[in-house]
C-alpha cells in the first residue's frame, strides 16, 4: 500500500506528464464542445483525465476517484479528486491561466494536494501537516493590511448573478480590490503563495477546491469547512484568506460557512 509521501510523489510526476499531454493536445489543434453557456470541453480533457485516472490505478488500486469529466469510483480506501484542466476557456484561447488539480482525501480531510500550470511552470504541492510548497520553495503566508490585499473571486453558473456583484460592491466599499482569471483551482493556489490574499466563490465544485485547500491551509491561511456535508461530492461555497484578513472578508462579503478548525 503506498504511503501519503509516495502519493505525493506520484501525483507530482502525473502532473507533470498530464501538463505535456494537455500542452500537445493543443499544439495539434482542439475539438471543442459545450457543456453549457461559457462552459466548455476538449479532447484534451479527456485525454487528461484518463490519463490520470489509469496512472494513478496502476499505483494505487484501492484508491477511489472523482472526476469532472468522468464521474466517480468509490472504494473502501480514499479518493482521488482530479481537475483535468481547471481553466478550460484560458487553455483553448492560450492563456498561461490554467492548471491540472489533483488532491488525494481520507475521511473528507485533504492529506496530498497538487497543482500544475504547466505554461507558468508552476508547480504546487503540500501534504497534511507537510507544509505547502511552490517549485521547492516552502509558502508561508504574511500578515497582508486591506489596502494592500487582493481577493481572488470566481463566478459560478449555479448560484444567481446578482449575489457576484453584490460580492464585488461589498468588498470595494470595505476597501479591497478584486481580480477573477476564470481558474478557481489556480486562484487558490496563488492564495497560498500570496499572488493572491483571498479567494471567494459562491459556489465550488470539489476537483476545483480540495487541494487548493490544502496548500492554503498549510501556507498558514485561513480556510472554511469547504468538504463540510456533501461538499466532496456536490461542492460548497468556498473562502480561504490570509488568516488575518479571513474575518473581514467573510463580514464583507457576508459569508456564513463555518472556518475549518485548526
Amino acid at each position: 500500500m503506498y504511503t501519503l509521501e509516495q502519493r505525493l510523489e506520484l501525483a507530482k510526476s502525473i502532473a507533470i506528464k498530464a501538463g505535456s499531454i494537455a500542452q500537445q493536445h493543443r499544439d495539434e489543434g482542439l475539438n471543442i464542445s459545450s457543456k453549457s453557456q461559457q462552459d466548455f470541453v476538449t479532447q484534451a480533457d479527456y485525454a487528461v483525465e484518463q490519463f490520470i485516472q489509469s496512472e494513478l490505478k496502476k499505483m494505487c488500486v484501492e484508491d477511489g476517484f472523482l472526476g469532472e469529466e468522468s464521474g466517480l469510483e468509490i472504494t473502501s480506501g480514499g479518493m482521488w479528486i482530479v481537475d483535468p484542466i481547471d481553466g478550460t476557456s484560458n487553455y483553448i484561447k492560450g492563456m498561461d491561466y490554467w492548471c491540472i488539480s489533483m488532491a488525494f482525501v481520507v475521511d473528507h480531510q485533504v492529506q496530498v494536494a497538487v497543482i500544475y500550470a504547466p505554461d507558468r511552470n508552476e508547480l504546487f504541492w503540500a501534504s497534511a501537516a507537510g507544509g505547502s510548497y511552490l517549485n521547492g520553495a516552502v509558502q508561508k503566508l504574511k500578515p497582508v493590511p486591506v489596502d494592500k490585499a487582493i481577493v481572488g473571486l470566481g463566478l459560478s453558473s449555479r448560484r444567481p448573478l446578482e449575489g457576484y456583484l453584490t460580492v464585488i460592491q461589498r468588498l470595494v466599499n470595505d476597501g479591497f480590490e478584486y481580480r477573477r482569471f476564470g481558474a478557481g483551482a489556480l486562484m487558490l493556489a496563488h492564495v497560498a503563495s500570496g499572488q493572491l490574499d483571498a479567494y471567494f466563490e459562491a459556489h465550488l465544485n470539489s476537483w476545483d477546491g480540495a487541494a487548493g485547500l490544502l496548500l492554503v491551509s498549510e501556507a498558514g491561511g485561513k480556510c472554511c469547512d469547504f468538504l463540510l456535508g456533501q461538499g466532496q461530492y456536490l461542492g460548497n461555497p468556498m473562502l480561504v484568506a490570509n488568516t488575518q484578513l479571513y474575518e473581514q472578508i467573510s463580514t464583507s462579503i457576508g459569508f456564513t460557512l463555518l472556518p475549518k478548525a485548526s
